[in-house]
């Protein structure tokens, strides 16, 4: 199988993740004849995920296919690179229904348009007008501070960080404490 993928698709960015889970890397234009190949020829029969990982500094993005065989004993990764400006690859849909809610997913997150899908609306963000917030330039805390409003009346609220080590310290006490009630029960029975 590894072969004829280095033949037909001019790549030798496979590799052996796991004896179960594979992974190559190709060009765009040839995704969707290897994600048909491997369905038709090799038995991968259900997309388990589509994923994208954002590479700001190199200018794309990495989507990546998931593929598991029908006995679930093999998974195979399939990835491209897509620009990040006017980000789009095409959908999966007609091929996998379940690429739609992935495709959607991606689509509100990263910004990904993905032609052939009819349902790109909303998934989980409501009237989002913003930066898609998976997206590397997206600023968490400047949204927060120009976008939410904290509620009043909230001075009770704790320092996460503090009242773990608070906890640690404490959970770390009882059992010191503990061991030595333990030692000292031992004494004083070894002493009769």
């Amino acid at each position: 199988m590894f072969a004829t993928i280095k033949n037909r698709f001019a790549t030798t960015d496979i590799e052996v993740k796991r004896e179960d889970l594979y992974k190559v890397v190709v060009q765009r234009d040839a995704i969707f004849e290897l994600i048909f190949m491997l369905r038709e020829q090799y038995d991968y029969q259900t997309l388990n995920a589509i994923t994208c990982c954002d590479w700001i500094e190199e200018e794309h993005f990495a989507i990546t296919y998931i593929l598991t065989t029908s006995d679930r004993k093999q998974s195979f990764m399939v990835q491209t690179m897509i620009g990040r400006e006017d980000a789009q690859i095409d959908s999966l849909t007609h091929t996998f229904e379940q690429a739609e809610i992935m495709e959607r997913d991606l689509h509100e997150m990263y910004g990904i348009d993905f032609p052939g899908n009819q349902n790109l609306v909303e998934l989980s963000l409501e009237n989002w007008v913003h930066t898609p917030p998976l997206r590397r330039e997206f600023d968490t805390l400047e949204f927060v501070n120009n976008n939410l409003s904290f509620r009043e009346g909230r001075d009770g609220n704790m320092d996460v960080k503090k009242e773990m080590k608070r906890l640690r310290a404490l959970k770390k006490a009882q059992k010191a404490a503990a061991k030595k009630a333990k030692e000292e029960a031992s004494e004083v029975s070894d002493g009769n």
